[in-house]
């Protein structure tokens, strides 16, 4: 069996200090004010006792500043650490940095990295799940408003056309959505020629070249157009 004087290797000074510090007090039951705190600073001086001074807990603490009247004092210091050694790294409340714990308690702080890091993956698995959501819920809506715009078609006339596209502008759809249904409705009606929808011109520019193909047809004409919408209910099986 190995002796336990062996049993753990530390990395570090701090690491060894922190254990050493850890078997003093729960063997011999230390009382008094910050046990963990003054076993390990005595460590740190190299198992001498002594009144612990502010290099001391500058020597434990390295973000500790006498100097610095604002400071935290000396007793917050010695709190925190006691805390820190007593937990074995669980806990590292300020004024503590929190490298203290990676200083002290390494596999602790790896503990905790490893926690964090699994709470990062797992809050980045749920933002990218929502976000997934929300993406197919937005082309979902996109789908249904094409349909719609295809639905509203069906039912206009060339000298309606333009009112028709700028509503579809207003909700987004693409003109890619929009030209195939056009080269459909467009070789319904007499006089207009279908194809022109598909030149490869930005929608808005090919209504601008129709012109008055679209807003000055005659009224026979619109009487006729009128006609070729599906507007009246009939019985396929006749």
């Amino acid at each position: 069996m190995i002796p336990r004087h062996l049993s753990l290797v530390p990395v570090n000074p701090f690491q060894l200090a922190a254990l050493q510090a850890i078997i003093e007090v729960e063997e011999r039951r230390q009382r008094g004010q910050y046990p963990y705190a003054v076993a390990l600073l005595k460590q740190l001086r190299g198992g001498k006792a002594g009144r612990i001074t502010a290099s001391d807990v500058s020597r434990a603490a390295a973000n500790y500043c006498p100097k610095n009247r604002g400071g935290e004092p000396k007793d917050r210091y010695l709190a925190a650490l006691n805390s820190l050694v007593k937990s074995r790294g669980d806990v590292c409340p300020l004024p503590l940095s929190g490298c203290a714990v990676s200083q002290y308690f390494p596999q602790t702080g790896y503990r905790l990295s490893e926690r964090q890091h699994r709470r990062w993956d797992v809050s980045y698995s749920r933002r990218e799940k929502q976000q997934e959501k929300e993406r197919q819920q937005k082309r979902r809506r996109y789908q249904t408003a094409v349909a719609q715009a295809e639905i509203e078609l069906a039912f206009i006339t060339p000298s309606a056309l333009t009112a028709w596209y700028k509503r579809q502008e207003k909700r987004g759809i693409y003109d890619d959505d929009l030209t195939d249904m056009l080269a459909a409705w467009g070789g319904r009606f007499t006089g207009l020629q279908g194809e022109v929808f598909n030149s490869g011109q930005p929608l808005w520019a090919i209504l601008d070249e129709l012109g008055g193909e679209l807003t000055e047809r005659p009224v026979a004409q619109q009487w006729l157009d009128a006609q070729l919408l599906p507007n009246r209910l009939r019985d396929d099986r006749r």
